[in-house]
């Protein structure tokens, strides 16, 4: 059987729902398949709130925010088809304010930034969680933009949105891996290199449809990323 096969769940798919049951449900390492509702995604589009946090970019830009023992981890992404990068460069690796409007999905989210609206505060910022790993794994699902999937487009998924999440994503988007939880929920696994670098344009004709990878997992806090070189990603389908 091949590590993507279907006909007996392999070892690592039973590990990896133990690994993560108490972080957000097992995950159904398999891709959504024929016709459902769309899922419930939210763009606050025209409503601008102020958040403040730590900045960071490991490797793609968030807003990590503490309330008592509860982190959230907010990507952040720039308006249009464009990344944050530029917008928070000064102010990564401290606390900050900023403005932005939000995009939610499944208790995962991001603040499309307003230009010039960040301001590096001289205060202590909220610390940051240490890495956990948690092995290598097979996973299925989809490869896509964080600011569409999040509600900025709905569906932020499949061939229809194909080419804008390419788009999105070659702009400095963020990309998920989008899998399904056993609860009929998504949730977006941050997809970076094996190093935990950044990815865009290698991920290439495999935005948008059905893919198979191997990679490590790797707990932040409130964000799972997996790690996972390029010839370890294959099309399905």
């Amino acid at each position: 059987m091949t590590p993507f096969g279907r006909s007996r769940p392999p070892p690592a798919r039973v590990a990896l729902a133990g690994a993560l049951l108490a972080i957000a449900g097992a995950l159904a390492v398999t891709t959504a398949a024929g016709h459902r509702p769309l899922p419930v995604a939210t763009f606050e589009f025209g409503t601008v709130r102020s958040f403040q946090g730590l900045v960071t970019a490991d490797p793609y830009p968030s807003l990590l925010v503490r309330r008592g023992a509860v982190a959230s981890r907010y990507l952040l992404v720039g308006p249009g088809k464009s990344g944050a990068d530029a917008l928070v460069a000064d102010a990564v690796g401290g606390a900050a304010r900023l403005r932005g409007s939000l995009a939610f999905r499944d208790g995962q989210a991001a603040i499309q930034v307003e230009p010039g609206s960040v301001v590096p505060l001289d205060e202590p910022a909220p610390s940051a969680d240490p890495p956990e790993d948690l092995g290598f794994f097979d996973l299925e699902g989809e490869i896509v933009g964080a600011k569409c999937h999040f509600g900025v487009m709905n569906p932020g998924s499949g061939i229809v949105h194909r080419a804008c999440a390419r788009l999105c994503i070659r702009g400095g988007v963020p990309p998920l891996l989008a899998v399904r939880l056993e609860d009929g929920r998504t949730e977006g696994l941050l997809l970076t290199g094996p190093q935990g670098k950044a990815v865009g344009e290698a991920l290439g004709e495999l935005v948008g449809v059905p893919v198979g990878v191997r990679g490590r997992l790797i707990r932040k806090g409130p964000a799972t990323f997996v790690q996972v070189d390029s010839h370890e990603m294959r099309r399905l389908r």
